[in-house]
């Protein structure tokens, strides 16, 4: 049986950022392509992205999670069946960028309202999603006087950036995890710093996922680490636990807490401190709040292949757009060229 139904899949080539390889924060898409496709992967980085293509013209189904090829490249495969998930957090929203990529005939999948509204708005064909990752186990403190606080410190965010919404006697420590990303710098702190917040710093580039799930899953209140995101693994995982969540006002964070029992957003011009009791008191429901996620998700991530697999209206040659493609072709050799090596 196994053989027969691999003989039947079609082939799908996967690309994917070259950091992910570290995350798996993908795998949740492979598994859904999984059951109609036998998978390829791809891995993007910015030196390999031209290379790419050499590879993904022999495909007939192609899937890019985050990264795109070149756009002179992605018109090579406008005729092929390929469906972008987008990331919010580093997606340019400019009309030229955008025109290319409804030209090439490309599906979206988006994962943020902000996303989806854009592409509404230009035409594109799109599908919109809501994530949520399956129910972890609850670990709470009985009788809760004082909480614990994990913080992921990535650049985005900084202590000073939420400390301040607390009532500091309500603390009863912050586990701070100091790892950020790729060239950035962390924050110093001096010994008086760390005793007047209760900070236990743990500073170490890599923290394995089952020792970062058990540091989470044994804190109260989970600060979001950047300021936007693109799905949110981190803060989705934390809602898995049931934890409360506090968060930059912005996407994708701010599409799952909307309602203050689940979590805190945190808005300049709307300086407002957290209420203790309500962290306390919104537990159960917060739990609930992610089986009810997670349900949801179940029956909308049908939706994926059958979208995937759709036919598309193919749009018709188009002069204006040809020629963005050919600057952009022109204006990457000419910058090669001059490349100092």
């Amino acid at each position: 049986k196994f053989i027969i139904l691999n003989m039947v899949k079609k082939k799908l080539a996967f690309v994917d950022h070259n950091y992910h390889k570290k995350t798996r924060c993908a795998d949740f898409l492979r598994e859904i392509f999984s059951e109609h496709f036998i998978i390829d992967d791809y891995w993007w980085s910015l030196s390999e992205e031209t290379k790419l293509i050499k590879y993904l013209k022999n495909y007939e189904n192609i899937f890019f999670f985050q990264t795109l090829i070149p756009s002179y490249d992605l018109l090579k495969l406008r005729n092929k069946n390929l469906m972008w998930a987008p990331m919010y957090d580093n997606l340019p929203f400019d009309w030229k960028y955008w025109i290319k990529i409804k030209y090439t005939n490309i599906k979206i999948l988006c994962f943020s309202n902000k996303v989806k509204l854009h592409a509404d708005k230009l035409g594109c064909q799109n599908i919109g999603l809501k994530y949520f990752i399956k129910p972890k186990e609850m670990v709470f403190k009985t009788p809760q006087k004082t909480l614990n606080i994990f913080f992921w410190y990535r650049n985005d965010l900084k202590l000073r950036d939420w400390i301040g919404l607390f009532d500091l006697n309500k603390i009863n420590k912050i586990i701070y995890f100091d790892s950020p990303d790729p060239g950035r710098k962390s924050e110093e702190f001096d010994k008086i710093t760390l005793d007047k917040y209760k900070i236990e710093l743990i500073k170490i580039s890599f923290l394995p996922h089952a020792e970062y799930i058990e540091y989470v899953k044994n804190c109260d209140v989970f600060i979001s680490p950047r300021k936007q995101e693109g799905i949110g693994m981190s803060f989705l995982e934390a809602i898995s636990m049931g934890k409360y969540i506090v968060s930059n006002d912005d996407s994708t964070m701010n599409e799952y807490i909307a309602d203050k029992n689940i979590g805190f957003l945190i808005n300049k011009k709307k300086k407002k401190s957290i209420d203790y009791n309500n962290i306390i008191n919104s537990t159960n429901y917060r739990i609930q709040y992610a089986k009810n996620g997670y349900l949801q998700w179940l029956e909308q991530k049908k939706e994926i292949t059958n979208f995937f697999l759709s036919n598309l209206t193919k749009r018709k040659k188009n002069w204006f757009t040809e020629i963005l493609f050919f600057l952009d072709f022109v204006k990457f050799y000419l910058k090669k060229l001059f490349k100092p090596h």
